[in-house]
């Protein structure tokens, strides 16, 4: 998966590696204000891949003439729309802790010289695939604990540890998550092995520099703060509680000193000591909490941890997941039958649990302390991986007793598994290809009259095309800036007809600029995903969502009706 998945990930894989390049340069970023590296904008060039979570050709290439730090004095609104469009500009995953990006600096200077930015690439892909590699045997021994007497428990954990789509697919790409889970694990196995009566001064040592280091390659191990906390308390004898709360206080100043520099330089360079409040870095503004949404959060931390992102980037997630899920949802039947009849050291199996439910609490209220503007990504669980293997080992373990039945049912997983990943190799499901830029000779068109404007930016819709053989409806418009200054736009409209609505797919359509110079005029046209079948003889609602003049300093949307006869078919 490190040398197969394309370059770059768009899972923010460029500005990892931009981080690494900038302080290969003696640089050390600031996210809202620090320009991308000349040497991660030539790759982003060859590969045509600039946005995060955007597929190559799905949106205008930009103006690499015109790279700049965002616009003061922009609305919340119009800091989205420009975000969505120009934040690869920005060196931003600079907002992150710096120790993986640091350590990662020798091996880009090396690589890079010996073999160019790609040699580069695919060494720190394969450095982080080895770190986790890690999670496997630590899976193992964490299961070899909470159950020494049931080794097939630790078999089926290593499975579920070692042939994990998602984490195989975002754990090899240029990022700080694959050190992040490495040392989780290794945290996770600590807290577990210790909970038993193994806390002593110089373990407390350990715990505190390990998860500080940890803190410092990314901040959202803190989720594994709760099952240190519960380890180093639940120690035997008459003196545990003061022993192991001394203990504890130590490993947490140990931690909290790795940390602090971070947080002063944040203080410096943010005004704050976390950067993600004091910033405005994303492409989607802040919405309340409404009730789909709790579904919503639930469904993609669920997809996405055992799949990946971008969605959908492996053949057969949808169906691995719900198998996943339903493996999974044994876990705590599991546990409660593994209580009943075989008590464990109850410590490590408390410890276990607290630590898997803490990184998925994490991943799952992300969402709600930016405002809802994404939804949980279950990535960030990983660091507590070996515990969620081993507790979903349990399950399966004592939920099927039978021994034919387990062993299919941990084989189907695995044979799916391997063929994710192996699909993936092959580059399957593959990209998505241009289309032709304009409807098929065999496509109805009409003439249409239909026109608006926002500061100075007209379209006009011209002709609309019915290709009921492609299920497909196109639009043939004019855009005219006829202001001072340069206008943006989204190209691809949004369309509704009824309770019938579609997104303009960019790829198919004619390539037209997403900025407009003072006083450029283009024509092309736009592919709308619609069948003509659906669609009802009146008008057809048209919106350009986000067009920005004079700077950003005004973004408004244009919506037309066009007005559509019954003609549907050639």
């Amino acid at each position: 998966m490190a040398l197969t998945q394309p370059v770059w990930s768009r899972v923010d894989e460029a500005h990892h590696a931009d981080f690494i390049i900038q302080l290969s340069h003696g640089v050390y970023p600031v996210a809202n204000k620090t320009l991308i590296d000349p040497e991660t904008i030539r790759v982003m060039e060859s590969t045509r891949v600039f946005r995060a979570f955007y597929a190559p050709g799905s949106y205008p290439l930009p103006d690499l003439t015109a790279i700049g730090t965002p616009p003061a004095g922009m609305s919340d609104r119009a800091n989205a729309a420009w975000m969505l469009r120009h934040l690869w500009q920005l060196s931003h995953e600079s907002i992150q802790p710096p120790v993986y990006y640091l350590s990662m600096v020798p091996v880009w200077w090396v690589a890079n010289g010996l073999g160019g930015p790609f040699a580069a690439i695919y060494a720190l892909r394969v450095i982080s695939a080895l770190a986790i590699a890690a999670l496997a045997p630590i899976a193992v021994a964490v299961a070899r604990i909470l159950v020494p007497t049931r080794p097939e428990v630790a078999l089926v954990a290593a499975i579920f540890a070692a042939l994990l789509p998602g984490l195989d697919l975002n754990g090899t790409r240029i990022s700080n998550d694959a050190f992040a889970t490495a040392i989780g694990g290794l945290v996770v196995l600590l807290a577990v092995r210790w909970a038993a009566g193994g806390w002593t001064w110089r373990g407390a040592v350990l715990m505190g520099l390990i998860l500080g280091a940890g803190m410092l390659v990314k901040i959202t191990l803190a989720g594994l703060v709760p099952a240190v906390i519960l380890s180093a308390l639940w120690q035997p004898g008459p003196a545990r509680w003061t022993v192991g709360l001394g203990r504890l206080v130590l490993a947490g100043a140990i931690a909290g000193a790795c940390v602090l520099p971070w947080f002063a330089l944040n203080l410096h360079n943010y005004g704050a000591i976390m950067p993600g409040p004091s910033l405005r870095l994303s492409d989607s503004l802040a919405v309340p909490l409404n009730a789909p949404f709790i579904p919503l959060n639930l469904a993609v931390f669920e997809l996405t941890y055992w799949t990946g992102e971008p969605w959908g980037a492996l053949v057969l997630a949808a169906p691995f997941a719900v198998l996943a899920g339903l493996l999974a949802l044994m876990a705590p039947v599991g546990v409660v039958k593994l209580l009943r009849d075989r008590p464990p050291a109850a410590g490590p199996l408390a410890v276990a649990i607290v630590a898997a439910s803490g990184m998925v609490a994490v991943s799952l209220v992300l969402p709600v302390l930016a405002d809802f503007e994404f939804v949980a990504p279950g990535r960030y669980a990983y660091p507590a991986l070996p515990a969620i293997a081993a507790l979903f080992a349990i399950g399966v373990c004592m939920v099927l007793a039978n021994k034919v039945a387990r062993r299919a049912a941990v084989a189907i997983y695995a044979a799916m598994a391997v063929l994710m990943v192996t699909a993936s190799a092959a580059g399957f499901p593959r990209a998505p290809e241009a289309g032709s830029g304009a409807p098929p000779a065999s496509a109805a068109v009409e003439v249409a009259t239909a026109s608006s404007s926002f500061g100075g930016v007209a379209i006009d819709v011209q002709r609309v095309a019915f290709d009921s053989i492609g299920g497909a409806t196109w639009l043939q418009v004019k855009v005219t800036n006829s202001g001072l200054n340069q206008a943006e736009w989204t190209v691809p409209p949004y369309i509704t007809d009824g309770d019938v609505s579609a997104i303009g797919d960019y790829l198919k359509s004619t390539h037209l600029p997403g900025a407009l110079d003072p006083g450029q005029a283009v024509t092309g046209w736009l592919y709308i995903p619609l069948d003509p079948a659906r669609l009802h003889a009146g008008s057809l609602h048209v919106r350009f969502q986000d067009v920005a003049v004079d700077g950003y300093r005004m973004v408004g949307d244009i919506n037309l009706d066009v007005p559509l006869t019954a003609i549907r078919t050639p």
